[in-house]
């Protein structure tokens, strides 16, 4: 389900300079909120998972190790 704009974590204006940065003309709104969305999906994954990995080693802050932990991981099917 797509989050309210008052719900939203990631801003679109900076979704919109992201998608024009890689060489886009023209972004639709909905083209920007839909990669905020996604983007919002995959950060919830590897924060969650970082977290666990913290957990697991009996820490309770995260690290940028943790957090590139997770990023290697999220790409590897389960």
């Amino acid at each position: 389900m797509p989050r309210s704009r008052k719900d939203r974590i990631i801003p679109v204006a900076p979704i919109d300079r992201l998608i024009r940065k890689a060489g886009a003309g023209r972004v639709s709104d909905k083209g920007a909120e839909k990669l905020a969305s996604i983007l919002e999906e995959v950060g919830e994954f590897i924060a969650h998972r970082a977290f666990e990995l913290t957990e697991h080693t009996g820490r309770k802050t995260i690290t940028d190790k943790d957090i590139e932990l997770a990023y290697k991981q999220w790409g590897k099917p389960k």
